[in-house]
């Protein structure tokens, strides 16, 4: 079996874990499916590359320049929000909506806008997957495609979605300080914990 099918292939069988305990009550079985505790576990972020956006708008929002690629490191903030999803993932689909007001808490906040970036990377997708599921689910930040899966794998991705926090400095500095292998429930409290384990005030 190749990588991007053994990727897709755990992917699908998280969701159906996931959605197979959704009787009788979908909405209350959900949550209790994709509730998890976070690793806060410090290590440096593994080295990978993606392509800087074409789109001028995303380029400032990444505070990044014109060159041809980068990494989380240089991105102008102090916490990065990656979050590992798929086009072809159902609860990456049903679950877009708290990321988009994740993202939204974030931009309100005078004490955070500025400061926490969030970026998407789709595994095992093409570019073309990666920018339909965030013109279909309405995702406000960059997303990547990752098509042969690589950079899930290098990350230890299992499930999608997955979130990971990196604090970066802009200038290639980059230690992951936060893994949640599942989708979150309840976006303030994800930002709290995000906030609270990075340590920054």
């Amino acid at each position: 079996m190749d990588l991007k099918r053994a990727i897709v292939l755990m992917c699908a069988v998280a969701a159906l874990s996931a959605f197979i305990t959704t009787l009788p009550d979908r909405r209350t079985a959900f949550a209790q499916a994709t509730e998890s505790s976070y690793s806060d576990k410090r290590m440096p972020l593994p080295d990978f590359e993606l392509p800087v956006p074409r789109d001028r708008s995303e380029r400032e929002y990444l505070g990044l320049s014109g060159k041809d690629k980068f990494k989380v490191g240089d991105i102008k903030a102090q916490i990065v929000i990656i979050e590992i999803f798929s086009f072809y993932c159902p609860i990456c689909q049903v679950h877009a909506p708290l990321v988009h007001e994740a993202y939204e808490k974030i931009q309100g906040r005078a004490d955070l806008k500025g400061k926490v970036r969030m970026i998407g990377i789709g595994a095992t997708n093409t570019a073309f997957e990666a920018q339909s599921f965030k013109e279909t689910y309405h995702l406000p930040f960059p997303v990547f495609p990752d098509e042969e899966g690589e950079i899930a794998l290098l990350l230890g991705v299992k499930y999608t979605p997955t979130f990971i926090g990196v604090k970066v400095d802009g200038k290639g500095t980059q230690e992951q300080f936060y893994f949640l292998p599942r989708a979150f429930t309840n976006p303030t409290r994800f930002i709290e914990d995000i906030v609270k384990t990075s340590g920054l005030e």
